[in-house]
């Protein structure tokens, strides 16, 4: 009766009132496995990169600088037919029908432009807006992302406990059933108990056995899996000790419509209304103020002429030594106005237009899905909690009807069957009073899930 009280006390008191949920070392290990997920690192790289890109889009508006230059040497045959023109002293005739030159000459040129973006027709401000709600929606995503880890982390921490629990319950077993072999083994030696007791005890011992070193396999398993999601040692692992028991927390003001997947729809939507207003906007024409400093130099040119002077009849060629010209600025504004784009606007708009409708018909079926999952879980959660409360008892229960087993048997009331089956009822019930706390752990978890509220800042709240 004595040991029915103080279980019940300790139970109420760690159910009710117990506010720490996880242990400083297990949430130690928790954050650790959110800064080892590679999973985790390329979704924040994914969004360093959009970051950039949309810090690109907002820098369209800084003007930019550009030098362009060349050198050519060109040479070309002209044939060209002019108005025939008579010199009025010599009344030679020029240009009388076709006339072939030979011209050749260098070029070299630099210019320095500037050029500042005015008004890209609202592209730049709808642009920027849709990038910022695309990044929003990854964050929200990133959210969900962590929470499934920090779930995967803590079921881990729980199995493990689990196991733990269970060997205990299995070595404890151990104990009495070696004390139960050693009276037995006397008894026999004075003629009390037959060979049949002792074998029975023995089978019982050997399944015992068998049971704990499965045990100990799944465990160096859990424990591989643990230092695999969190980086640490697996022999500091294996001397952490982890609790099992009933998930208590306070009522969280928030539901499923602060789940990061809806609140990473309806960002979805707001992009994909920024992206339809760009769209619809692209026949703004886009004005740019540009500014051109240049030099430029036509030098070594000259055209050979099929004319002669009159008196040395000597070959006319023009000669140019050089033609520079610096400085030639060109100061304006420009624009450019695409009035017709072959209705590639218009399949933009109507592709983008379906793309928000699916955004939004994702939205109202993830609602629709998430309301009864978190009415769903916290049934669960309730059923749970009352069935911790009744494997308690089962297990208080099934402790008293060892306890009386071990004393009949020894007084010669029950037969040893009788007193091993009492043995592992007690053993099945301490361990399904374990495995109902760690599904109640789980329902705790599922719960703030749905209600989008699975960070670390809530896990001990």
């Amino acid at each position: 009766m004595k040991y029915i009280i103080i279980s019940a006390f300790i139970f109420f008191w760690t159910y009710s009132y117990g506010q720490e949920n996880l242990s400083k070392e297990s949430l130690e290990l928790i954050q650790l496995s959110l800064q080892k997920s590679y999973s985790l690192k390329n979704a924040s790289n994914d969004l360093m990169i959009d970051s950039i890109e949309s810090r690109e889009i907002r820098q369209n508006f800084i003007p930019t600088l550009s030098m362009n230059g060349g050198y050519a040497y060109g040479s070309a045959n002209l044939n060209v037919d002019i108005p025939t023109f008579q010199l009025p002293i010599s009344g030679i005739e020029l240009f009388d029908g076709e006339s072939e030159f030979d011209a050749k000459g260098q070029f070299f040129y630099t210019n320095l432009t500037a050029k500042a973006l005015l008004f890209s027709g609202l592209q730049v401000n709808y642009g920027s807006k849709a990038s910022k709600e695309k990044i929003k929606a990854k964050n929200f995503m990133l959210d969900s992302e962590k929470a499934i880890i920090i779930k995967d982390v803590i079921d881990t921490f729980d199995k493990i406990e689990l196991l733990e629990k269970s060997k205990v319950v299995i070595i404890e077993s151990e104990r009495r059933l070696s004390k139960e072999k050693l009276k037995v083994k006397v008894a026999i030696e004075n003629g009390l108990a037959t060979p049949f007791e002792r074998e029975k005890i023995s089978v019982a011992e050997l399944n015992l056995a068998s049971k704990k070193m499965e045990l100990e396999g799944n465990l160096r398993l859990l424990h591989l899996k643990l230092s695999m999601l969190t980086g640490e040692e697996i022999g500091s692992i294996e001397r952490m000790k982890f609790e099992l028991k009933p998930w208590s927390f306070q009522q969280q003001d928030q539901n499923y419509q602060d789940r990061p997947e809806l609140q990473a729809l309806r960002a979805s939507i707001e992009a994909y209304e920024y992206k339809l207003k760009m769209n619809r906007n692209n026949f703004l024409p886009k004005v740019e103020a540009f500014a051109t400093l240049s030099y430029f130099n036509l030098f070594d040119t000259s055209i050979a002429t099929p004319y002669e002077t009159p008196i040395s009849e000597q070959p006319i060629n023009l000669d140019l030594n050089y033609f520079q010209g610096w400085p030639a600025y060109l100061v304006g504004v420009g624009f450019q106005w695409d009035i017709f784009t072959g209705l590639k606007n218009d399949n933009a708009i109507q592709k983008t237009t379906i793309e928000k409708d699916m955004a939004e018909n994702k939205k109202n079926d993830a609602e629709e899905k998430l309301a009864l999952f978190e009415k769903k879980v916290a049934i669960e959660f309730e059923v749970k909690n009352e069935q911790v409360l009744l494997k308690n008892k089962e297990q208080t229960v099934a402790f008293n009807a060892l306890t009386l087993a071990i004393a009949s048997y020894r007084e010669g009331l029950i037969n040893i069957s009788e007193r091993l089956e009492a043995e592992t009822d007690y053993q099945e019930s301490v361990l399904e009073y374990y495995k109902t706390i760690a599904l109640q752990r789980q329902a705790a978890l599922d719960l703030l899930i749905a209600s989008g509220s699975l960070n670390l800042n809530n896990l001990n709240n």
